[in-house]
């Protein structure tokens, strides 16, 4: 067998990291089946082996995003769905009769991710996780086991233990590169708004409003579990789809979307859209793990969250909010905040280029010591409010900066080829941090008008064990995950 001159480089420059760790390390990066960490980082100008695991929804715009880097290989595709690894590994034909070329038919398939797992170990150095959110954190956390560089949808996991763990675990491995897929915050709407906040242009930090129309038709929410089950079709494994969570029986629907608003499988519009939405106010104020929660629900069910709701979440003083700490105030499904007693103009929305995003997908407001900054989830800049003398708001003149943006899903690929994990903006440390808020604040509607007290120690909720149960599932048999279980 041949060996190329870079991977003979490659394997001069580990043969030392080799013998001191054992195992023959140095025989395995020059058949090219070392751990990810080391066959990545170290300068090499070998493709990166990516197995993709969810290949449909937003899973198909993940996978074309990753491959369209021109340093990726797609080694294997897994879904529980069967149609969605065919669309990519076969011929198709068009609306035009024109026949589609599959992009990766040589790529391995499988159902089950711990099958792939076990097969190709060897053979990929990352994963890409686009499943249900139930199934983010042990398809993660496996391939953190195994060494391999993860890039997982948003939000990073369905509990606030499992976003905890991820989040500790990524930080104790410093050769393994994480991002999870909050794609707009690579956007230079987002970019500016937080060079905003880190200039702490409105002082410190007392409230954040936050609303979304969702789940507005996208999803079912507010519903009781359905009765009875329909025929499972040929090309679901509704076990492998069920993963983790307790069994139930299968229904029309709920794959390959409407589970988002169901409690056992996802985090409801809450969970959701405030990834988009809080993400960059979360790091860049600095905010840690809650004090408590409270949901007011309308229309709440034992089996999905609610069809819409307000949530307040309170946190303690940090880097960059108010000395009594923070408020959250979340809203959905069609209920917003008070913008007349916010104080703002009636004309906030910030012109033109604002106006159709206010009430759209969703917004955030933060009110701060010396003034208040709309903050859309994209399409438009920020705009910044003063408070005058006589306590009113007045709009400042814009002065937006282009930033510029980035490819949220190349920056994952680029770091991981260099070796440079602090260099994703959306990596597990942080995201972590901020989805166990979310799931905080998702999970309060499980006891609903009740203001849940959080323990961050023991990620309970100090006055309520049934909430609690929902911050740490108990893994079906033959699922646990190292470091989750």
């Amino acid at each position: 067998m041949s060996i190329t001159r870079r991977r003979f480089v490659l394997t001069s420059l580990a043969t030392p990291i080799a013998a001191s760790l054992g195992g023959g390390l140095a025989s395995q990066i020059a058949a090219g089946t070392a751990p990810a960490f080391l066959r990545n980082g170290l300068g090499q100008n070998e493709k990166m082996r990516v197995l993709k695991v969810g290949c449909g929804g937003m899973g198909a715009s993940d996978l074309g995003e990753v491959a369209s880097h021109k340093m990726v290989e797609i080694v294997g595709l897994v879904d529980v769905d069967q149609r969605q690894i065919d669309r990519w590994k076969k011929d198709s034909t068009n609306d035009k009769g024109e026949t589609v070329k599959a992009r990766f038919p040589e790529a391995a398939e499988y159902r089950d991710w711990r099958e792939a797992y076990a097969k190709m170990g060897d053979k990929f150095d990352a994963v890409v996780c686009s499943t249900a959110d139930h199934m983010h954190a042990p398809i993660s956390m496996a391939a953190m086991n195994m060494g391999k560089h993860v890039y997982c949808q948003k939000p990073l996991a369905q509990g606030a233990w499992e976003n905890r763990r991820l989040a500790e675990v990524a930080a104790s491995m410093p050769n393994i590169v994480t991002q999870m897929g909050t794609q707009r915050i690579a956007t230079k709407w987002r970019r500016y708004g937080g060079k905003l906040l880190r200039e702490g242009i409105i002082g410190p930090v007392s409230e954040i409003y936050a609303w979304t129309n969702r789940p507005a038709g996208w999803w079912p929410q507010g519903n009781p579990r359905p009765e009875g089950g329909d025929p499972i079709p040929d090309y679901l494994s509704w076990d492998l789809f069920l993963g983790t969570a307790g069994d139930r029986p299968h229904k029309n629907g709920y794959t390959p979307f409407a589970w988002r608003g169901t409690i056992d499988f996802g985090t409801g519009a809450f969970g959701d859209m405030g990834c988009h939405m809080l993400d960059v106010p979360f790091y860049e104020l600095g905010l840690g793990a809650p004090i408590s929660a409270i949901c007011n629900p309308n229309k709440a069910s034992a089996d999905q969250f609610p069809e819409s709701e307000s949530v307040v979440v309170k946190y303690a003083p940090g880097p960059r909010t108010d000395k009594n700490g923070l408020t959250l105030k979340w809203f959905d499904g069609g209920q917003f905040p008070d913008f007349k007693a916010l104080g703002l103009p009636e004309d906030w929305e910030g012109g033109e280029q604002g106006r159709n995003v206010v009430k759209g997908d969703g917004g955030v407001i933060l009110v701060g010591a010396r003034g208040t900054m709309w903050f859309p989830i994209e399409h438009a800049f920020a705009r910044v409010f003063r408070r005058t003398k006589e306590g009113k708001l007045e709009l400042e003149p814009q002065k937006e900066v282009d930033l510029g943006r980035s490819n949220h899903w190349h920056d994952w690929v680029d770091a991981c080829l260099a070796g440079k994990k602090d260099a994703c903006v959306s990596r597990f440390e942080l995201g972590g941090k901020m989805c166990e808020s979310l799931s905080i604040g998702a999970m309060s509607s499980v006891e609903p008008g009740k203001e849940l007290m959080y323990d961050a120690k023991t990620c309970t909720f100090t006055n309520s064990p049934a909430a609690t149960a929902a911050l740490k599932r108990t893994y079906r048999k033959g699922w646990e995950v190292k470091n989750l279980s």
